[in-house]
């Protein structure tokens, strides 16, 4: 649904009756749609300087400089040998010349504030490093490195915090290794606006990141997100996170998940007979097993979102990424199938609320000042297939494992066309020990194969 759709439908919810508007708004609402009824951000001819409200909160924990790492995301791609590590260069000054998040930095503003100063892409730094390898996998290895090392060194944010190196590692290729401080870019916006247009495939949008947050604050205050909040906040009331040690030490483990074939096909089954998705089932799921495990009637768990629901916002370079607050029960509090629709109602009413800030609805329940991902405690990801393996004269695309947790536990799948999803239970030893860890990954295994045999 394109923008100009979401108007023309606005205007025909106008001239409807109240009760065939109450209809179509709850038909929207399921299909997590709602935002389409209201205006989005647009583009401000004055040149603001608002931050998000991730952004302040990354730009409080971190404007004495970060810790290394914890907060980054990264990528290396690869460029067929024939290309010249020059043109690749270009591309990279041109996309830096585009997307003003390249060149943003983060500076205070009076006692309290915080806001966002954009640079010229001259000052932005882009080094070439020779590296000659014969195999392209050797190659790969040899970017990954240097990219973790980049990630390893700590940023200031008052200097734009996104580092760019080109490796000249011909005969096997050329590669482009991107990190960047989530105040930034996340993992979305590199993958599916940066690297088409590095690769010559255009990307459609008009809007900086300084347009969205000027929308965001302005709409905080009397529109449209602060009603997303206040719905938000009213349907989770009563609910905490997931009491688990915090520690601080954010380095994280992984326990293999996988889900064959024939349970991700059952799964799959379920999700259609319950008229849900497979997130929704996968969260049922993860959310009941943790719930159980600590002996809870029921557990928040963060559901990881683009943030870019909006047609609008689909060209936008920047960490738009926010996490959905979803109350889910526990298997005896609601059976297999109930909790599956249970989750799937909760999840579509966070969905309609989609443009409701994590770190507002989170502060709004626990009373905090500010909040981050660690502080949901439980966290559930679904990465769908994002088309960069298409793109052309793609060698290949990686992301760069910096080797941490982005909270306690954290649930991280990926589709796997064909088979069951599959990915990885990531926690944080200081906080989870690993025989819980592997008991949980164990309870999770049992209950989507009991949940893959289930009718509707």
């Amino acid at each position: 649904m394109s923008a100009d759709t979401g108007a023309d439908l606005r205007a025909r919810m106008a001239a409807l009756s109240p009760a065939k508007r109450e209809l179509l708004t709850a038909r929207l609402a399921e299909q997590g749609l709602l935002h389409h009824l209201d205006g989005g951000p647009e583009r401000v001819e004055a040149e603001p300087a608002e931050v998000t409200v991730k952004q302040e909160s990354l730009w409080r924990a971190h404007r004495d400089g970060d810790d290394g790492d914890f907060h980054h995301v990264g990528l290396v791609c690869g460029f067929p040998p024939d290309r010249a590590p020059e043109q690749v260069m270009r591309a990279v000054r041109r996309a830096i010349e585009s997307y003003e998040t390249l060149r943003g930095s983060y500076v205070a503003a009076g006692s309290a504030g915080v806001r966002v100063r954009v640079h010229e892409a001259d000052d932005i730094p882009v080094e070439r490093v020779v590296a000659a390898s014969p195999d392209p996998a050797h190659a790969f290895r040899a970017a990954g490195q240097l990219a973790l090392r980049d990630g390893r060194s700590p940023f200031r944010l008052d200097r734009p915090p996104v580092r760019v190196r080109v490796l000249d590692a011909r005969p096997a290729a050329v590669l482009l290794t991107v990190v960047a401080h989530d105040i930034a870019c996340d993992r979305y916006g590199l993958r599916t606006v940066l690297l088409p247009a590095l690769y010559g495939v255009p990307v459609s949008g008009r809007l900086r990141p300084r347009d969205v947050a000027h929308w965001q604050r302005h709409s905080l205050v009397s529109g449209v997100i602060r009603q997303q909040l206040d719905r938000s906040t009213a349907r989770l009331a009563g609910s905490v996170p997931l009491d688990l040690p915090d520690s601080g030490d954010r380095a994280g483990a992984r326990i293999p998940v996988r889900i064959d074939g024939a349970t991700g096909r059952g799964l799959d089954r379920l999700a259609r007979s319950t008229g849900s998705s497979l997130f929704a089932v996968l969260l049922a799921a993860w959310g009941s097993v943790v719930a159980e495990f600590h002996d809870r009637p029921e557990t928040l768990v963060g559901c990881c979102t683009s943030g870019r629901h909006r047609p609008e916002l689909g060209g936008v370079l920047a960490d738009l990424a926010n996490t959905l607050v979803v109350r889910v029960p526990a298997r005896s509090v609601a059976g297999g199938v109930e909790s599956i629709r249970r989750a799937r109602d909760g999840l579509t009413a966070a969905l309609g609320d989609g443009d409701a800030p994590f770190e507002r609805v989170l502060a709004a329940l626990t009373g905090a000042d500010a909040t981050l991902d660690q502080d949901i405690r439980v966290r559930l990801t679904l990465d769908e297939e994002d088309g960069t393996a298409s793109l052309p004269g793609c060698l290949g695309v990686e992301d760069v494992d910096f080797g941490y947790a982005k909270t306690s536990l954290s649930l991280e799948l990926g589709i796997r066309p064909g088979r069951g999803p599959a990915g990885a239970l990531a926690y944080r030893p200081a906080d989870v020990s690993r025989e819980a860890a592997t008991e949980l990954t164990g309870m999770l295994h049992a209950r989507l194969a009991a949940l893959s045999r289930a009718t509707g």
